[in-house]
């Protein structure tokens, strides 16, 4: 009996039934720059979808897709030039797997992709969003003077070339966060990577250095580090510059004065003899 059930069983999913669905995941599907990515999408029931047309496409660009099976073969007319050898089905087709295969992943591909799957009698689609991680440069930290003065200090904190937006996160030694930072994203790149800057004000005696840490997550980070000293710190002040100019134009004078003395010296002792 349990043989009979499951050869009826798979002569039914075998079928194409009248109606189906698609079924993708909830959440985004992260990847990395230049690298390959596959987008799911199966079909519900499971059946043999080779009898079908798949469509991948951008949302709003129905006629110019990523990639179209149809006739039982992958169709290179009418298919964006963007996506053109970079694009495949994963396979399983027979067993109702749908899924695009993605290529030399490039920043452009980011955003909503369309599964759409249709028979003669019916068509489903759903959507996939998709996107693309890029590690920015390490944290540059600066610090100047506050304004007003006092004991505290500007900490500066920037970072470029971040795709999506990343966060930024201000330590102390002892690895306490550091919530009174201001903070500004821009996405000033061509390609639409984000830079992020933040700053904060800071006594130089509350720790030895700070951190600013800007991160996609725990994983992939970048952390820069600086000991918020006053700027003037451990320069030369204006008084004390021009005490060491003055001494070093005496100094210079002198051995002038001594080279031309030793000079006129030694002749008028060869006139002497």
């Amino acid at each position: 009996m349990v043989m009979i059930l499951a050869a009826l069983t798979v002569h039914i999913t075998a079928q194409s039934p009248a109606v189906f669905i698609l079924s993708v995941p909830h959440g985004p599907i992260l990847t990395w720059l230049n690298s390959s990515v596959s987008l799911p999408c199966e079909l519900s029931p499971l059946f043999n979808a080779e009898p079908l047309e798949v469509r991948w496409y951008r949302s709003g660009d129905f006629n110019k897709p990523a990639l179209l099976y149809k006739d039982h073969k992958i169709q290179d007319t009418s298919v964006d030039p963007r996506y053109r050898g970079r694009v495949s089905l994963t396979g399983g087709l027979e067993r109702g797997n749908v899924s695009l295969r993605l290529e030399r992943v490039t920043l452009e591909d980011r955003g909503e992709y369309v599964c759409y799957v249709s028979s003669e009698q019916w068509y489903d689609k759903a959507i996939v969003l998709l996107t693309v991680n890029v590690l920015g440069d390490i944290p540059v930290l600066s610090v100047a003077e506050a304004r007003g003065g006092g004991s505290q200090v500007n900490v500066t904190c920037s970072s470029e070339g971040w795709s999506p937006q990343p966060t930024l996160t201000w330590r102390n030694k002892a690895g306490t966060e550091i919530r009174n930072g201001q903070e500004v994203h821009d996405i000033s790149d061509p390609q639409g990577l984000v830079s992020v800057s933040s700053w904060l004000l800071y006594s130089p005696s509350d720790s030895d250095w700070l951190s600013c840490t800007v991160s996609l997550s725990e994983e992939e980070k970048r952390e820069g580090r600086i000991i918020p000293r006053a700027p003037m710190e451990g320069h030369w002040s204006l008084g004390g510059f021009i005490t060491l100019l003055v001494i070093n134009i005496l100094v210079i004078s002198t051995l002038i004065g001594l080279f031309f003395w030793n000079k006129k010296t030694g002749i008028l002792t060869r006139l002497y003899y």
